[in-house]
């Protein structure tokens, strides 16, 4: 059995866990085991800088994020929005994986075993920091908001206790 397939099917499973878990730090760190595994692809697609960037950026730096927000606010009861039951919403979540499966099986052009070349390093960084530098420094902005407003409302909820 290919190596690749076993990655594959890590991912695959990490990311259903990452939606059915019930307790939200295990889901992130199913989420954790998604983007290592996504890296281990990425390395056998002889990607190696995508792969080291996936393991940095996302296994690192949003997977920690993820958990300090998770550990700065209050767990409560979540609230059922659509009223469905988990029986049918575990359903409904195989059946759209089924047809998204399919559709990316039939609808693919590009085989597992092919392997594509989109650029060095030095391309990649060219265009990050030239094209994008408006997004990329947005991005960044952003996310240092979303932390100060989760460290806000948690002194928040604190206080008011």
């Amino acid at each position: 059995m290919d190596f690749a397939y076993v990655l594959w099917f890590v991912a695959v499973f990490s990311s259903i866990m990452v939606v059915h878990s019930k307790e939200v730090f295990h889901s992130a760190l199913y989420l954790a085991l998604t983007f290592v595994a996504v890296a281990g692809l990425f390395l056998m697609l002889d990607a190696e800088f995508l792969a080291v960037i996936q393991i940095l950026i996302y296994a690192g730096a949003v997977t920690v994020i993820a958990l300090f927000a998770i550990m700065l606010t209050r767990r409560e009861e979540g609230v059922d929005v659509l009223g469905l039951s988990l029986n049918s919403m575990k359903i409904i979540s195989v059946v759209v994986f089924g047809v998204v499966i399919i559709s990316i099986i039939v609808f693919s052009q590009v085989g597992l075993e092919e392997k594509l070349i989109y650029g060095s390093t030095y391309n990649i960084a060219t265009l990050l920091f030239e094209s994008y530098i408006l997004h990329f420094e947005l991005i960044a902005y952003l996310l240092l908001g979303a932390l100060i407003a989760a460290v806000y409302l948690a002194r928040r909820d604190e206080n008011e206790s």
